[in-house]
């Protein structure tokens, strides 16, 4: 009798593979929706459009920029880009 290795017992497709991933999927939708309902009203847009200004619309570097700081700057642009993923996400739903 021919040996299984470890790979032949992953069931990459199986039910509670299944059964996760649409758990993953449901809370997703949930999160997503969560922001939209934030930043689709007036407010949650004027706030979105203000982070836009503060973040991701200036530059990161800067002549007197380090690294440390530059990693800080674009830790905050990923935060307002993570907020427009979620928008995307929820408007795909």
């Amino acid at each position: 009798m021919a040996e299984s290795s470890s790979w032949d017992k992953l069931d990459l497709d199986g039910k509670e593979i299944q059964k996760a991933r649409k758990e993953n999927e449901a809370k997703s939708r949930e999160i997503a929706g969560q922001f939209q309902q934030c930043f689709n009203t007036d407010s949650g847009k004027y706030v979105l459009d203000r982070l836009k200004s503060i973040t991701i619309d200036k530059p990161v570097l800067n002549p007197n920029s380090t690294q440390f700081s530059a990693g800080i700057r674009e830790g905050q642009n990923n935060i307002v880009r993570q907020i427009i993923d979620q928008l995307s996400l929820a408007d795909k739903k």
